[in-house]
């Protein structure tokens, strides 16, 4: 690690929390019907960590036609039930954070997600408190992650130089996004495999959360 960084930055899905593999399996069930058949593996492997609005784009372009605001909307209703019955906090990262609250690390989150889903999935698993008004997502930025933005964005509003942060990051592109804002990075491959992230440049790559912990209690 270059230096101690000041700042340390959350991606919210598959970081924060366990939203991933729900939204995958409602997304591929929504993206067949729409005509392009898959499951929720491929879902995972060709949208993980675009906005919505990129995701949407790739959709449209497939199916060779414009996907309705009625469309859109039922998907996301079923989505958000699934998350109001199912959705968890990945496991360890609630003792990752506290434990950085508790030394007085101010703490961010920095998300491809629209910034009422970040806020509702966050007060679902009681994280919500963590990060007060420091919560960055796309829909805030001119382009999304791989693009800088949103890490830059989160940075300016924590009142730190992006070379004072310490990125955690779940899918090569928000790898990138971080890299490319000047940030440290670290990979967590829970589900991602970890040469993916280290083949972008990750910094470190880690399984688990508490291995992320350990790390961090010695870095910082």
């Amino acid at each position: 690690m270059q230096h101690q960084p000041k700042l340390v930055i959350f991606d919210c899905d598959g970081v924060l929390v366990d939203s991933e593999p729900i939204a995958n399996e409602v997304g591929a069930e929504w993206i067949t019907a729409l005509g392009w058949s898959m499951d929720a593996a491929e879902a995972r492997a060709r949208f993980l960590g675009l906005s919505d609005t990129a995701m949407f784009a790739l959709v449209e372009q497939k199916i060779g036609r414009s996907i309705t605001a009625h469309e859109i909307a039922q998907n996301h209703k079923r989505i958000t039930a699934r998350f109001e019955a199912e959705l968890r906090a990945i496991p360890g990262v609630a003792a990752v954070v506290e434990d950085l609250a508790a030394r007085s690390f101010p703490l961010a989150v920095a998300s491809s997600g629209e910034r009422a889903k970040i806020l509702t999935n966050l007060a679902k698993v009681g994280l919500l408190n963590y990060f007060g008004d420091q919560i960055s997502s796309a829909t805030e930025v001119a382009e999304a992650k791989p693009a800088p933005d949103v890490y830059l964005i989160a940075a300016q509003k924590a009142g730190y130089e992006p070379s004072d942060c310490i990125a955690i990051e779940d899918s090569p592109n928000g790898v990138l996004a971080a890299l490319r804002a000047g940030m440290q990075v670290i990979g967590f491959a829970r589900e991602t495999l970890a040469p993916d992230l280290t083949a972008v440049g990750a910094h470190q790559v880690f399984v688990t959360m508490a291995e992320v912990h350990a790390f961090l209690k010695q870095a910082l």
